[in-house]
């Protein structure tokens, strides 16, 4: 039996999708049932059968509770860990230290509390060290206290150490850093929500660029390690290197929309963050574009996947199709 935290996520639906296309046993953790219907409307989308959908077992859990947790976990034998909050919004931040690295050691307590169960954990890239821009991270690249790292990139290294604790402590897991992930899911957060920016009129892009992956191929890796019985393990899923105006560039074409081809000067960067910040208080939205977005949208690493290259040597990622697919699902969800 599979279980899936974070099951209503982007990610979380991808991986309910890849182990049904599969025919494995799916069980999936969200925390109100309520929060299901972007996760069945995509499944739908994608062409998954009634039957498919309706096997799919969903348990209610909140990582932040251990008592649901253990009851959700019961007679599965792989966990894939999901649940996470990305924010780079100082409001965020408590909610996302808390869930991010004390639900991770909840949900590693559990499993070992269970016994017999193997984790698979999504970590980020952003949990690897930066020190200087340009520079190319790995697997083994160690963690340093650097003004590069990210509110959200310190969560997610702290919710490894509690991984790697749980490995200590008998636990049999697999840590993996997925770049960011283009997929479809909800355009209100994460980063399908580049897509609603892009359809609105975009005209900036920023001068970074970073990692990236489909959800599809991020799926059926974190699926096909699982099948290989490779444990206590980290990987870098980074299938392209590429500037953010790449992305950008071919969202737009995939909408059909203008692509932005002003690039985003810092004076323009720190100018839509005053703006966004005005936007916030006097409207209640929180700010899309803070201190942190603009940090990480300035600066560029790379990425050695070589590691990830010789368990999977024939992997293909085709992230144009992933693009070209998400910006089907939005004009299904946004017809008009």
């Amino acid at each position: 039996m599979n279980f899936i935290t974070g099951a209503t996520g982007m990610l979380g639906t991808h991986i309910v999708g890849e182990l049904l296309q599969r025919g494995l046993p799916v069980v999936a953790g969200c925390r109100h049932l309520d929060n299901t219907g972007e996760c069945l409307r995509l499944l739908r989308f994608k062409g998954y059968t009634q039957e498919q959908i309706a096997s799919i077992q969903w348990r209610i859990c909140d990582v932040l509770d251990t008592d649901s947790l253990s009851n959700a976990f019961e007679g599965c034998t792989t966990i894939y860990h999901t649940a996470a909050i990305v924010s780079y919004h100082a409001k965020d931040r408590g909610l996302m230290y808390e869930t991010n690295v004390q639900g991770t050691a909840n949900v590693v307590n559990v499993a070992l509390e269970l016994g017999d169960m193997q984790l698979i954990h999504v970590s980020s890239i952003a949990a690897l060290g930066k020190a200087h821009p340009g520079e190319t991270l790995d697997e083994r690249t160690e963690w340093k206290n650097s003004a590069y790292n990210t509110h959200y990139g310190i969560t997610k290294h702290l919710s490894d150490l509690e991984v790697w604790r749980g490995v200590q402590e008998g636990l049999q897991a697999v840590v993996v850093h997925p770049g960011f992930i283009v997929g479809a899911g909800s355009f209100e957060r994460s980063s399908p929500s580049v897509f609603k920016k892009i359809n609105e009129g975009l005209r900036f892009y920023p001068p970074g660029g970073t990692g990236f992956i489909s959800a599809t191929q991020c799926a059926k890796m974190m699926v096909d390690l699982r099948l290989k019985n490779i444990t206590n393990e980290a990987f870098v899923f980074v299938t392209k290197s590429e500037s953010m105006h790449w992305l950008f560039a071919s969202i737009a074409r995939s909408l059909n929309a203008k692509v932005p081809n002003t690039l985003a000067k810092p004076w323009m960067l720190q100018a839509a963050r005053i703006a966004e910040w005005l936007k916030e208080i006097f409207t209640g939205k929180k700010a899309l574009v803070t201190k942190e977005t603009i940090k990480n949208a300035s600066i560029r690493f790379h990425y050695n996947t070589q590691k990830l290259a010789d368990v999977f040597p024939n992997f293909a990622d085709d992230l144009e199709q992933e693009v070209a697919q998400a910006a089907a699902y939005f004009k299904h969800c946004n017809p008009h």
